[in-house]
């Protein structure tokens, strides 16, 4: 006989979505809020621009590899076990991270961070669909979203605030009180009552798509300083990341019981709802950074000022966020899903025409519109990702929906970054082909321009620069547009079924 599945009254569900959301929020801010802080980092610690970059790296691979492992850990020791075990060691090494006497040690740290948060938030979010009747799906996966949407968006302003006026050690050690809550809260209202499933470990293929991972991080983060190709480290990289990738596809296909199941592939909605969570995490996750660059380096925003103009873009998070939740079951959810995407073009739209006098009212407006638009793509795409796909595989579905935004995430930034330096070079050099004095435009434009004074070209070349700055962030954001519009097709693609079912399902999680 099937065995009914019960949910907790409603205080313990509350109190059960504070723990989780609190979880949530602890490794989201802190996948943004360290890149603000570099420049400090590096100063205190005495550290190369080489070595600093360590601190984002080994956290990066960390997360990387042991996303995948979340679902087989959730489905052996039971969810809630492993949630608690997350959050006690990540926030322990946050503390680690925050007392670091030197970069050996904060890198360190930083790894074992993003061993321990990889599962939060994929099990935070299957955590929340389970203590939940499907009625009130919308409203927790938009109490979701809240978490892991707002979080990365509010790094870069709290991150600021905390270097401005108090330590950049405080970016790590506001982890530990959020962490004790979040611990806490398992601890009394949570538990597991089910027999854990023994699913046989496969460790060829974890090793394999580890490796494949790793490999492939290395290049992205390690490419564009050691220019790519032209360099011996970045190229085995390369080659090695191919090379596991085409070992660990043909592991996952002649094995009877790999570490990736390929019939979770069968299900056309996580199919195409994986291939849109990637490229979600490259035109938003991975345009972040240029778009803080560009508010910084070249509109002259200070630190501060670059936090508090990407401040509407949470707030446009948890209208949006919200409506989506009240709205679900009602519409079609591809419907949200496309406004959102146009919402978030939109933004790409005003950025291409954006120029060196653009105001901090235009971009906190741009912040505006794409936080409204992601507020809307987030929650029913997972409704309509996780509500066909069968129960078995909902706990590894949750891991490579968020291990492929993550992916496409840091292939966004290095893609990106790569492509706006190198259109940089490359228009800076058409530019300063016109100047010179044979030039009559030159000479009508520039009366007091002198070839022959180191001062005078000295200034003229830092012009024609930012010029040619402005110019290769225009085109970015136009490629950005383009590459965007992609997604929409893709979500039309996608169909609105009945929840799935494949074959006897296992014994529920009920949590009480």
């Amino acid at each position: 006989m099937a065995e009914v599945k019960t949910y907790p009254d409603s205080r313990t569900q509350l109190l059960i979505t504070i723990s989780a959301l609190t979880a949530v929020i602890l490794v989201t801010l802190d996948s943004t809020i360290a890149t603000i802080a570099l420049t400090r980092i590096q100063s205190t610690l005495a550290a190369s621009p080489e070595q600093i970059t360590w601190v984002l790296t080994s956290y990066l691979i960390a997360a990387a590899v042991m996303t995948p492992l979340a679902g087989w850990l959730a489905d052996r020791f039971g969810r809630i076990r492993v949630m608690e075990a997350s959050v006690f060691f990540f926030t322990v090494s946050s503390l680690g991270c925050g007392l670091a006497p030197n970069l050996e040690l904060l890198v360190l740290f930083r790894f074992i961070q993003g061993a321990a948060g990889a599962g939060l938030v994929p099990l935070s979010q299957i955590l929340l669909i389970d203590i939940y009747p499907p009625e009130k799906h919308g409203p927790a996966i938009a109490a979701f979203g809240i978490g892991a949407l707002v979080g990365p968006m509010l790094g870069p302003t709290v991150g600021a605030w905390l270097i401005e006026y108090i330590s950049w050690r405080w970016i790590f050690l506001i982890n530990v009180p959020i962490g004790a809550l979040s611990l806490i809260g398992f601890a009394l209202f949570a538990r597991d009552h089910i027999k854990n499933i023994a699913h046989r470990f496969d460790l060829k293929g974890f090793f394999l798509i580890s490796t494949t991972l790793t490999a492939g991080q290395l290049a992205l983060d390690r490419g564009q300083l050691l220019d790519w190709f032209s360099s011996t480290e970045v190229s085995i990289e390369v080659g090695l990341s191919f090379l596991f990738l085409y070992l660990s596809l043909v592991h996952v296909f002649t094995t009877e019981n790999p570490f990736i199941k390929p019939e979770i592939f069968r299900d056309r909605n996580f199919a195409l709802g994986t291939a849109i969570s990637a490229l979600v995490g490259i035109f938003l996750v991975g345009a972040m950074p240029i778009i803080t660059n560009f508010m910084q380096q070249l509109l002259g925003f200070p630190v501060l000022t670059t936090g508090f103009v990407s401040l509407p873009r949470a707030a446009g998070n948890i209208v949006t966020v919200l409506i989506a939740g009240q709205i679900a079951g009602r519409v079609d959810p591809r419907v949200p899903i496309v406004v959102g995407m146009s919402l978030m073009l939109s933004g790409f739209w005003m950025l291409s025409q954006a120029d060196l006098n653009t105001s901090q009212t235009t971009i906190a407006l741009v912040s505006l519109v794409q936080g409204l638009g992601s507020g809307l793509i987030f929650l029913p795409l997972m409704l309509l990702v996780f509500t066909t796909l069968p129960e078995q595989f909902k706990n590894e579905g949750a891991a490579l929906f968020s291990l492929m935004r993550n992916v496409g995430g840091a292939v966004g930034v290095s893609v990106i970054q790569t492509m706006t330096l190198r259109d940089m070079a490359t228009t800076q050099s058409r530019l300063v082909e016109h100047v010179r004095p044979d030039d009559p435009l030159v000479t009508m434009r520039l009366p007091d321009f002198d070839l022959t004074a180191p001062f005078s070209v000295a200034g003229e070349v830092g012009k024609v620069a930012q010029q040619a700055a402005m110019v290769a962030y225009s085109h970015t954001f136009q490629a950005m547009l383009i590459g965007g519009a992609l997604m929409i097709p893709l979500c039309l693609a996608m169909k609105i079924g009945k929840p799935g079912v494949a074959g006897e399902k296992p014994p529920m999680m009920i949590i009480e």
